[in-house]
């Protein structure tokens, strides 16, 4: 009836994992080293030039966040004025305009 498989502890996954050293400052030195033989035509007959425009550009955006922080300023602010608003409405709408006056 598989009163056998009930009791049966399934066994853990076992994995070989194997270390790797990677330096991140010599794989941007050589991406780099590329890009200048390849901007000065000096290229091995081996490698073909490929541009990195994606990955500069992604570097270019974080570094320059004056878009973002401009439209959270005025997401903030907005959200002030409506929190400032409607805690008007609701005193007008508890007291009523006789505690204004």
């Amino acid at each position: 009836m598989g009163f056998t498989s009930f009791f049966n502890k399934p066994e853990h996954k076992k994995f070989n994992i194997q270390p790797r050293y990677w330096d991140p400052n010599k794989e941007e030195r050589d991406d780099r080293e590329k890009r200048i033989r390849g901007e000065m035509g000096l290229r091995d007959e081996n490698e073909t030039y490929i541009p990195n425009i994606k990955g500069r550009m992604k570097t270019q955006l974080r570094h320059g966040h004056s878009d973002s922080s401009g439209v959270r300023n005025k997401s903030n602010i907005r959200l002030l004025i409506i929190f400032v608003l409607l805690a008007i409405a609701a005193y007008l709408y508890i007291y009523g305009w006789d505690g204004v006056i």
